[in-house]
This record gives structure tokens, C-alpha cells and sequence, in this order.
């Protein structure tokens, strides 16, 4: 079965990218392709001229369950990417860094079964952050959190893409999340999936939700995916 039929999209270094469409349409598999996870029968991926061949600690790849070792406290699990390339001896220091960076400094000792659902989430991210990678790739991470702990991390990875400028593309069903993070929103076809529409987020940070250049994206990009056909063709706005 087809997955992704003719899907050609350049993201530009530091940018957030959000994929947008029907569930089962294959934005997931669009990042396992990104993160080398799967392969792709027809057609290349690049990151910086070089084709994707294989899984790489320079593109970080962030599930909605996050994943954790349960074995493992909070400061093993940042570590183990560190620890699994035999570099964590000389970078120890940055576990540190980035479990502060994610605000969970004071918990490195906790085990998963201790932390709630946004403080493992958090621990995730910084498990992909601290390897440095150019991509992070973030597949509805936030969907199983309850509202207001999902806008506290919204802010939160703003802050730290900001702060990093990492490149971002991240799955969501949830219109107002991709119009609030993104620089760019993607809205995709049903299976087999092809890029429908590009819509550019021409609004300054923070973003009010609650203002009317926000609902008027809303409004448009709520059409534009309720009226997805089966084909379609990309479109920049």
C-alpha cells in the first residue's frame, strides 16, 4: 500500500514545520522516513545535501508516549543516546545542562513511574536534545496531556527551539496547536498522502489564540482540511 505519493517539500534550517491531515494519511510515516527509520521505495530524503540512509544522532525523533526506560532515572535516561555512542564520559556535564534546560532540574534521581505524564514528555525532549541534532522530529508529542499542561509545553518548546534553533517538523491533529508553533503549516491528503496545502503563520510571537488574525488561520485551515480530496497539489499562502 502507498503511504506518501509525491511529496516535495524544502524545510529551511531552524524552521518549525507542522504536518497537518487525516489520521492513518501518513505524517508518521513521513517522519520515520525523515528519521531514517523506514526506507522510501521511490524518491530521497536530505539533510543538508546528504541522503538519509539510516538512523543518525543528528535527527531526534520525540513519540507521544515518551518512551522512558523504566529501569532508569531521569538523569540515565537524558544520557542514554550519550551512552550509547560511548561519548557520555566527556559530556556528562550537558545531561545536566539540558535536563535544566527542560526545567526538571532537582528530579534527575526520580524514576519514570514518579513522574506525570508532561514531566516525562519533558525528559524525552531532552533525551533527543542533547545529542544535538539538526532535525528533532516530534510525533504528537503532546497529544496525550491534558490542556493546560499541553499549552505549558507549547510554550516550552518555543522557548527551547528558540533558544537551540533546531530545526523542527511536528505532527499534530490540533489546528490551533500547528497555527501557535509553526512558521509553516502542512496540510496533507488522505492515504496516499500528498501535500494539499502550505500555509505560512504570518503572525509575531507569543501568538494571542484569542485574537482574529489567529481565527481567521483557524477559520481557512479548517476548510482547507475539511475539504481535503483524495488528490491534491501544493499551494503556498
Amino acid at each position: 500500500m502507498v503511504a506518501l505519493d509525491h511529496v516535495n517539500l524544502r524545510i529551511e534550517p531552524g524552521e518549525f514545520i507542522s504536518l497537518i491531515g487525516p489520521s492513518g494519511c501518513g505524517k508518521s510515516t513521513l517522519l520515520r522516513l525523515i528519521a531514517g527509520l523506514d526506507q522510501a521505495t521511490e524518491g530521497t530524503i536530505a539533510v543538508d545535501g546528504e541522503t538519509i540512509t539510516g538512523t543518525h544522532h543528528t535527527r531526534g525523533l520525540v513519540f507521544q508516549d515518551p518512551t522512558l526506560f523504566p529501569w532508569k532515572n531521569l538523569w540515565d535516561n537524558v544520557a542514554s543516546g550519550l551512552d550509547a555512542r560511548g561519548i557520555l564520559k566527556h559530556k556528562s556535564e550537558e545531561v545536566s545542562a539540558f535536563i535544566e534546560l527542560v526545567g526538571l532540574k532537582g528530579f534527575e534521581k526520580a524514576y519514570p513511574h514518579a513522574l506525570s505524564g508532561g514531566m516525562a514528555q519533558r525528559a524525552a525532549l531532552a533525551r533527543a536534545l542533547v545529542n544535538h541534532p539538526k532535525v528533532l522530529l516530534l510525533d504528537e508529542p503532546l497529544g496525550a496531556l491534558d490542556a493546560f499542561t499541553r499549552m505549558n509545553l507549547q510554550d516550552e518548546l518555543l522557548r527551547i527551539w528558540q533558544d537551540r534553533g533546531t530545526t523542527i517538523v511536528f505532527v499534530t491533529h490540533d489546528i490551533d496547536e500547528a497555527i501557535y508553533l509553526s512558521d509553516r503549516v502542512i496540510v496533507m491528503t488522505p492515504r496516499p498522502a500528498q501535500i494539499k496545502e502550505i500555509w505560512t503563520i504570518d503572525l509575531p510571537r507569543p501568538r494571542a489564540r484569542n485574537s482574529q488574525p489567529f481565527f481567521r488561520y483557524r477559520s481557512q485551515i479548517m476548510e482547507s482540511f475539511q475539504l481535503v480530496p483524495q488528490g491534491g497539489k501544493e499551494l503556498s499562502n
